[in-house]
């Protein structure tokens, strides 16, 4: 028969606390105190409890010191946990404050490169749209170069072709389709950089590879990539500039070569104006060999872009200076509309009068009495008159070694002294002089040496076609 935990426990007690009777006999009498196991329980109890007390108490006595020691120890290293902890965040706060500081230091710098590049960038496209544009006003000059009715350029011609302007014509440009922007990504190499540049001199590998992982430095190193494709986009843009640079002055030195006029001597004389009328330079002079030791010394200061930037600058001075002296050649022809008939070209030819080989130094243009002949450049009548075996003739002087003559004249509107424009009325054809019939002879002087004017024309159409 099973019993009850509560029936065993109580069977315990009664074991170990049985009934007890304490008799006591005085002066003849008998009395007994009888102590219940419950009774008996509880004075061990609290004899126990006094027990562990005084064991307590004795041990706090005894090892006072050892227990407060040990809690000083125990305190003292909470302490230094909470002290190295507030340390760690100093350090990650002043580590902040100095990716923040070099942060504003390196964008500030990268700005004020951005913002000088930008202005040399401005100053260049600027002196492009300068040039394009004397370039159409050079265009719209030879625009009746469509209307020749000489023999070497007689062509079919419709009727778009007949107008004294051109018709310029922008291309559309499809719009591109809408697309997401792609997810940008942080370089390895923008991240080592920006790690190494504010790492503790002699740091491990380790160090610099758990700065890389700091949010703040990943921020830095992304604006890092973002300059960096700024600056390729740049010097991109150079490349392009300076190739479209380069085939133009090749073309407009392969106008001046249809002309046989020296290159280096029209640039230097004819198109110098432009060149002095650059942006203001100056400083001090370096010799060659130091210069080289000073770019030498330098070494990481100059980048590609300024590289670039020199080679395209130097491009667009010569081609600025080009385009200049183009503007300022004779390139159309004298005759009203450009119709005329070609009778004597320039060279070696048989005189009509004499039946002799003889040079001539000039282009006859023939047609009818009175046909209007027009300045073919502005300049300044230098002179205007009867000049023996020319008739009446005019000298226009165009600056820059440049003269034109127009010669065999009926009359003459201008007189010495007067400031002519291009295409302005200076006269009418004639027979004047030593002359068979109606036409105007022509000449072309560049430094006191006459020049062969249909090279001219063909160098005008050429800049037409263009």
């Amino acid at each position: 028969m099973s019993t009850s935990p509560v029936a065993g426990l109580f069977s315990l007690l009664n074991r170990f606390f049985p009934h007890r009777q304490f008799y006591l006999r005085s002066r003849g009498s008998v009395t007994f105190v009888e102590f219940s196991p419950t009774f008996q329980v509880t004075v061990a109890f609290g004899l126990f409890s006094v027990l562990c007390w005084l064991v307590y108490a004795s041990v706090v006595v005894i090892f006072k010191d050892q227990i407060i020691s040990v809690k000083d120890q125990r305190y003292a290293s909470m302490q230094d946990v909470y002290e190295a902890k507030l340390s760690q965040q100093q350090l990650a706060y002043d580590e902040l404050n100095g990716l923040l500081v070099l942060a504003e230091e390196r964008f500030q710098n990268a700005t004020r490169d951005l913002e000088s590049k930008h202005r040399q960038l401005t100053a260049l496209l600027m002196q492009k749209q300068a040039m394009d544009k004397r370039q159409i006003s050079l265009r719209r000059q030879v625009a009746d170069m469509g209307r020749y009715g000489g023999p070497v350029f007689a062509r079919t011609r419709g009727p778009s072709e007949t107008g004294n302007t051109i018709q310029m014509q922008s291309a559309s440009i499809a719009s591109a389709p809408r697309q997401g922007r792609p997810q940008r990504t942080i370089s390895d190499g923008a991240l080592g950089t920006v790690a190494a540049s504010v790492a503790p001199r002699g740091d491990s590998s380790g160090a610099k590879a758990a700065l890389a992982k700091n949010h703040v430095v990943q921020k830095i190193a992304a604006l890092e990539d973002r300059l960096e494709l700024i600056k390729k986009s740049q010097v991109a843009l150079l490349s392009d500039l300076r190739e479209g640079a380069a085939r133009r002055m090749e073309r407009f030195e392969g106008i001046l070569k249809t002309a046989e006029m020296p290159v280096d001597t029209v640039i230097a004389q004819v198109g110098g104006g432009a060149a002095k009328r650059k942006l203001g330079v100056g400083g001090p002079f370096l010799a060659a060999g130091l210069g080289a030791e000073i770019r030498a010394a330098a070494g990481d200061g100059i980048d590609d872009f300024e590289r670039d930037f020199a080679d395209v600058a130097e491009i667009y001075s010569r081609l600025d200076s080009l385009t200049a002296a183009m503007t300022r050649l004779p390139m159309v022809t004298p005759i009203e509309h450009g119709q005329y008939r070609s009778t004597s070209g320039y060279g070696y030819r048989v005189d009509p009068f004499t039946g002799r080989l003889a040079f001539h130094a000039g282009a006859d243009m023939a047609g009818e009495f009175n046909t209007p002949i027009m300045a073919t450049l502005t300049g300044r009548v230098v002179f205007s008159g009867l000049r023996g075996p020319y008739g009446l003739c005019i000298d226009i002087e165009h600056g820059g070694g440049v003269r034109t003559r127009y010669a065999h004249l009926k009359t003459s509107l201008v007189k010495p002294g007067d400031v002519v424009q291009f295409r302005q009325k200076i006269g009418t054809m004639g027979s004047s002089g030593r002359s068979t019939g109606p036409h105007l002879h022509y000449e072309i002087w560049f430094n006191d040496v006459v020049r062969n004017p249909m090279k001219f024309f063909d160098a005008g159409r050429n800049v037409y076609k263009g």
